[in-house]
């Protein structure tokens, strides 16, 4: 039986893109994993990822989080040789695949330090050809070389020290072998050892990656009956577990694929994977939000009326996210006869909500009055303050709304936008940023840029630019001059129906 699940794995110095394509062809080989990586890649319940390599200098390492999200929506998850063996180790618990003899020696607690899968790598131009020794295929050899009876036990113990001794980065063969001759190992037993070693050929890690992979790919082949699968949902020891909907996994995790994106990629009939078309690419909330936020003019009276509606729905019921259109008509009964639904249904008109969510303010623990507001009043525009509470209350409150950082506040806006114009022509927008190189701003033009984009969103006073931050989706400055740098263009979108 043919599979068409997907099937990924992230490999570098421990095993060639070559060595896994002759055990599976069918397998998508990409680099080494980095954090903020492996939730852009379009997943499904069934898919399977080999985590051998990854990166932890030049990048962040990858996430915890990040897997046990995979391992929640039903992929396999397989890991071996480096990363792959720490992380399956720590996460064997929750279902994840370790595979070999370091991720047992990780998982049994016989070897604790990172370093021990440490190394140096050429870089992508040259295969990630390594360039320095794990130290756990430095203490096989050296183990192998004494049962050989190449080197004695002694020699053996000083090697594995010396290399121990030293930054992982500088474990190279000839560091190593001169700070073990420098400890009183002789250089001709040295000279034995190196020879010895060349003879040897792959070590310990990339054998647990060739058996990870093989692995792998056979599971992957067989009928589903017979088939090993990850359940859909998290367990811990094989009990059902939740994965908790923190803040920083919902601003690591991508949005959906708008609606008119997933049918422009349906109708080329484009596989996933590094060949699919701009549609398939995966982009966070937060990105794709920032780019509504700056290019869409209908973005704060969208994001202000939803704020409202969610805070509404909160004083209902603890949930406090409205995202199905049943719900939405549901409050609209609260907010009285005069509540409508913009022409794209996306939200409720503001008037009615702000009317309704004024009285609940106290109830939600929001300013109910001008004394209880304190700091907070920062976030109104010098001609808001003077404005009668029953106005001005609900508006602060939909923009304090904005940075609690206890709220999912992305989730109900990426879902209203599924099927809206902005949405899809901002992921467009993201698609193109993606394929070309990261733009250069100068700080000048940068301030340029962003001076330009308040005094466009009537930010004419120092003291109006938290509010009009607040209203596009910006927490502080330091966010908006972020989305600036990655999108400079600044061009405005017009809004409604209309939009193309």
């Amino acid at each position: 039986m043919t599979s068409r699940t997907r099937f990924v794995v992230t490999a570098g110095p421990s095993i060639s893109a070559a060595a896994i394509r002759r055990a599976a062809p069918e397998a998508d080989v990409r680099a080494p994993v980095a954090a903020d990586e492996v939730l852009r890649w379009d997943w499904a319940e069934g898919d399977v990822l080999v985590v051998i390599d990854g990166v932890f200098r030049r990048a962040r390492a990858i996430r915890h989080e990040e897997l046990l999200s995979l391992l929640d929506r039903g992929v396999t998850v397989y890991g071996a040789s480096g990363m792959g063996a720490l992380r399956a180790a720590e996460l064997s618990a929750f279902g994840m695949r370790g595979v070999g003899e370091v991720f047992r020696a990780f998982r049994d607690g016989v070897l604790v330090g990172d370093d021990e899968v440490a190394l140096v790598d050429a870089g992508a131009e040259d295969g990630y050809r390594p360039t320095s020794w794990a130290l756990v295929d430095l203490r096989e050899a050296a183990d192998r070389a004494a049962d050989a009876g190449v080197i004695d036990r002694a020699t053996a113990r000083t090697l594995v020290e010396a290399a121990k001794s030293l930054p992982f980065s500088a474990r190279d063969c000839l560091t190593v072998l001169d700070r073990a001759r420098r400890r009183g190992c002789r250089p001709a037993a040295l000279e034995s050892f190196r020879a010895h070693r060349a003879a040897l050929g792959p070590g310990v890690g990339y054998r647990d990656a060739a058996e990870a992979v093989t692995r792998a790919a056979v599971e992957r082949r067989s009928p589903v009956a017979g088939r090993p699968r990850a359940a859909t949902g998290l367990r811990y020891r094989g009990v059902p577990t939740r994965l908790a909907p923190t803040t920083f996994l919902r601003l690591r995790t991508p949005t959906p694929v708008p609606a008119e994106a997933s049918r422009r990629s349906a109708a080329v009939g484009a596989p996933p994977g590094p060949s699919a078309p701009p549609a398939r690419r995966r982009h966070r909330d937060d990105e794709i939000l920032a780019r509504l936020a700056l290019e869409w003019s209908g973005y704060p009276e969208f994001q202000r009326s939803v704020a409202a509606e969610c805070l509404l729905s909160e004083s209902r019921t603890p949930q406090g996210a409205v995202t199905s259109a049943g719900a939405r008509n549901a409050l609209a009964g609260v907010c009285g006869p005069d509540a409508t639904v913009d022409p794209n249904r996306t939200h409720l008109e503001w008037g009615p909500l702000a009317r309704a969510l004024f009285p609940r303010l106290a109830r939600l623990g929001l300013p109910s009055c001008r004394e209880e507001a304190g700091d907070a009043l920062s976030l109104l525009r010098d001609d808001e303050r003077g404005r009668a509470w029953q106005e001005t209350g609900p508006l602060l409150a939909a923009r304090l709304w904005l940075g609690d950082p206890r709220v999912d506040w992305r989730t109900p806006l990426i879902e209203r936008l599924r099927d809206h114009p902005a949405l899809s022509r901002a992921w467009t927008a993201a698609d193109e940023a993606a394929a070309r190189p990261d733009p250069v701003v100068d700080p000048r033009t940068l301030r340029e840029l962003c001076r330009a984009l308040l005094a466009r969103w009537g930010a004419t006073r120092l003291s109006d630019v938290p509010a009009a931050l607040r209203d596009h989706g910006f927490t502080d400055m330091r966010a908006l001059v972020d989305a600036v740098r990655v999108a400079p263009s600044g061009v405005v979108w017009g809004s409604g129906p209309a939009v193309g």
